[in-house]
């Protein structure tokens, strides 16, 4: 019999072997049956989460689908080669090695940094990192001669790797591109959660750009954190042949850099510049001052709007419509006479000042002008003709490429943000001056740059409202095709306008540049047509103008449309947005085969 010291013994002894049976059947249970079940709020299962908890990571590639040029120049999601360095092995955290040494002089002089500051940022690392840039903190491009030879160095825990770097830290106009909102923080298991568009392509495509897993390169580490002796520096990937996908949009890079570039050297600090296809009616181009950067949004300052999309007044541009209108309902004819003296009778308008034109036909007033012709015109037409011929020609409502049910979206329309614009702000009105405030592009009329320059491509397709198109095609990762998205027309139940009225206005804006307000476009390297206008506004109740300048070339073989407006312009001020359009056209010249 056990006296009770023993007993106690004993009773523990059962309880610890019972613990540790308990314990054994737990391991084995999730072991055998719980190995494969996922984490929660992790894509992984139990028995990989284990596996990486032993593990150091970093992102290569988050998986988001990439965005092309038309010629299939990245925009967003550019593979860089980049500098990475892991944890070391525990005996080779010192900086004895003299061959080592020399090896690391060498990488830091092509990072740009000294041996010191490199080793003092390498040698306590428990984390990898790959090498940033001291101008953006983002991961360090270097030249695939640089990859090559830091490679063959043969630096234990350096590791030369492609990175999907998504922009480049620089700014632009490119504000159709959007943006992404700021990386979540890093999961339990250290890995980032991808980011999420919020602007631009980057939110209306979110559905198709969203990746279907990452790339990471990796290595085993001990408790410590240093890497195990013998762990070689490995890459992992969704081996997915599907994802990510390609995206391809009608943008031309060559030209929306060099447009980039003309805006900042014409002083441009608001407006936009629009370029389309003549023929098809596709974004060439698309640029917006001020400038943003995708990578330092300021939610304060606004750059990140899109100013080729929203409306504003367009002043004398606006006449294109109000003659399209008095010509469509008969209300006069190209050959009649009208008689400028400089002041209108009546609603305080006045021509250059108050200087007249004298005598002129329509296509005479139309070249420089005129206001009095356009407000003898207005007083006979109708608030319904204006605004009808106005939503026929793709004004006061959205325009751009929309389709239903694609790819997986109830509605995928890629250029969103687009404002469509007013003609009336009110109910149509019959107020005689109402009217004549309108015809001229004043009052109530907004208009994007977008469809301004859509407005020509229409007039050249014979009075036929295409649908701008910035996206054209989407691609698996493996070069199939998913699917072309077609282009098509934006029609409307106001109709359309006769192709002979069409007609005459284009021959009309030819004569803008020979003999009217565009005549200082008569020396570019094209034969251009085109309209000004100026509009007048307030800003913080200073007044302002904003300027236009739009229309076509060449003049015998249209292959470009172009709107350029200069926002927020100081009366008196040289009219910029004219001699941009110039500018804009020569550089377009020499990049076509015409």
């Amino acid at each position: 019999m056990l006296n009770k010291p023993n007993k106690r013994i004993f009773s523990g002894l059962i309880i610890l072997c019972a613990a540790i049976s308990i314990l054994i059947l737990r391991l084995a249970w999730v072991q055998f049956f719980l190995k494969d079940r996922h984490v929660p709020n992790s894509e992984y299962s139990l028995a990989k989460m284990a596996e990486v908890q032993s593990e150091r990571e970093t992102i290569l590639d988050t998986g988001r689908g990439r965005l092309y040029d038309r010629n299939g120049k990245p925009l967003a999601g550019e593979t860089i080669w980049t500098v990475a360095f892991f944890p070391q092995e525990e005996n080779k955290g010192d900086n004895g090695n003299v061959k080592r040494d020399i090896a690391l002089n060498r990488v830091a002089e092509i990072l740009g940094t000294n041996y010191k500051a490199l080793f003092n940022k390498i040698s306590p690392l428990k984390e990898p990192i790959l090498w940033p840039s001291a101008a953006t903190g983002e991961p360090m491009a270097i030249t695939p001669i640089q990859a090559e030879e830091i490679s063959g160095l043969g630096i234990d825990g350096l590791k030369v790797l492609p990175f999907a770097r998504r922009y480049n830290g620089d700014i632009s106009g490119r504000q159709w591109m959007g943006y992404l909102s700021e990386a979540a923080p890093r999961s339990s298991a250290g890995l980032r959660i991808p980011m999420k568009g919020t602007a631009g392509l980057e939110k209306t495509l979110e559905p198709l750009l969203r990746g279907v897993g990452h790339t990471e390169a990796y290595a085993q580490v001990d408790a410590r954190g240093n890497r195990l002796p013998g762990s070689d520096i490995k890459v992992r990937t969704p081996a997915n042949p599907y994802y990510p996908l390609s995206l391809y949009t009608t943008i031309d890079m060559k030209i929306q850099e060099g447009i980039e570039e003309l805006a900042v050297k014409a002083g441009v600090k608001e407006g936009a510049v629009v370029v389309l296809d003549a023929h098809t009616g596709d974004v060439v181009s698309m640029v917006s001052r001020p400038f943003y950067n995708p990578e330092k949004i300021s939610p304060e300052g606004g750059e990140w709007n899109n100013r080729a999309l929203k409306a504003m007044e367009p002043g004398s541009i606006f006449k294109i419509i109000t003659a399209a209108a008095a010509i469509e309902t008969g209300v006069t004819s190209p050959g009649e006479l009208f008689s400028c003296k400089g002041e209108f009778d009546r609603y305080g308008l006045s021509c250059r000042q108050g200087k007249g034109h004298g005598p002129l036909t329509l296509e005479e007033g139309f070249a420089v002008s005129c206001n009095t012709v356009f407000a003898t015109l207005a007083e006979r037409l109708s608030g319904n003709q204006l605004q009808s011929i106005a939503m026929a020609l793709g004004m006061g409502r959205e325009i751009t490429w929309q389709a239903d049910d694609t790819l997986g979206m109830n509605h995928l329309k890629p250029l969103a943000g687009e404002q469509k614009g007013t003609i009336f702000n009110t109910l149509v009105t019959d107020d005689a001056g109402t009217r004549v405030q309108t015809a001229i592009g004043q009052r109530d009329v907004r208009v994007s740059p977008l469809q301004a320059a859509n407005l020509i491509v229409t007039l050249l397709h014979g009075g036929e409202v295409t649908a701008p198109r910035i996206l054209q095609r989407i691609n698996f990762a493996n070069g199939q095709k998913l699917m072309d998205l077609s282009r098509h027309l934006a029609p409307t139940p106001f109709g359309r306008i006769s192709k002979n009225t069409a007609e005459l206005l284009l021959s009309w804006m030819r004569k803008v540049v020979t003999e009217g307000t565009g005549s200082s476009l008569q020396s570019a390297k094209w034969p251009l047509a085109g309209k000004s206008g100026t509009a007048q506004t307030l800003v913080k109740g200073l007044p302002r103008n904003n300027q236009w300048f739009i229309g076509y070339g060449p003049f015998d073989r249209p292959q470009y449309t172009v709107a350029v407006v200069v926002q927020n312009v100081a009366p008196g001020n040289r009219h910029t947005a004219t001699k941009l359009f110039g500018q804009v056209m020569d550089l377009l010249s020499e990049t076509s085969p015409v």
